[in-house]
């Protein structure tokens, strides 16, 4: 039977876990807490990094003065998808992104429509159904992901949709659906919107937009904005 001293039980412990009995040992905490604790810590790490990556691009100190760089909006543009296509184009400005793809981010999931539902729900169906829906003469325009022998019938799926759906879907709507779109490959103009703005914030920063890093940096522009917009008692 092998023997470890404490110096060999030392080198065996990793560093992970002398940091969580060190915590545990300070804290009281529980091995969860330290969990989330590290967890915690981690990221903060992380948006410090992507913060120095964006001062180090723009030349400044800290990213809540990104305020102190607004992009200049043309005297006469005052309608707001005309805006958010101007900054869209001309803002390289990391927080003006962020507030432009919280936007749409959220706009992206509240959007409904006949074609966001069948986006969602639509599964693939017998192609004897097509036919006996629509118009053989159509098929072409079909893509064959859409057709499966197995697959459950379209008056079936209709009817399970209407069930959950906010809005209500008839058979021509899945007809014309199925003839312009393939499985998973419609996106809603907000989507496409959200997406072109993660291709623009990307490109002025060199990493992909995360929520918690778009909150981040909106909290950060409100924190200076208080303190100098703070009244002085003299």
């Amino acid at each position: 039977m092998f023997k470890f001293n404490n110096l060999q039980m030392e080198t065996l412990t990793t560093p992970k876990s002398r940091n969580l009995d060190r915590f545990i040992t300070a804290t009281g905490k529980t091995e969860k807490e330290y969990q989330q604790w590290a967890t915690q810590v981690g990221k903060q790490m992380h948006i410090n990094t992507l913060d120095r990556i964006i001062c180090a691009k723009l030349g400044i100190y800290t990213v809540a003065h990104l305020p102190q760089l607004p992009t200049c909006i043309p005297e006469l543009m005052w309608d707001e998808q005309q805006i958010d296509e101007h900054l869209l184009a001309n803002s390289e400005n990391p927080l003006e992104l962020a507030r432009l793809w919280k936007t749409y981010h959220s706009e992206a999931r509240m959007y409904v429509s006949v074609e966001s539902v069948l986006a969602e729900y639509l599964n693939p169906f017998p192609k004897t159904d097509f036919e006996k829906n629509g118009d053989a003469n159509w098929l072409p325009d079909v893509s064959k992901s859409w057709f499966k022998k197995t697959g459950i019938n379209l008056d079936v799926q209709v009817d399970e949709i209407n069930e959950v759906a906010p809005i209500r879907i008839t058979m021509n709507d899945v007809i014309a659906f199925v003839r312009n779109w393939k499985p998973n490959a419609y996106k809603s103009p907000m989507q496409e919107m959200l997406e072109r703005i993660e291709e623009r914030f990307k490109a002025v920063t060199t990493f992909r937009i995360k929520e918690y890093y778009a909150e981040h940096l909106m909290r950060s522009s409100m924190l200076i904005h208080s303190a100098s917009t703070e009244e002085v008692p003299f």
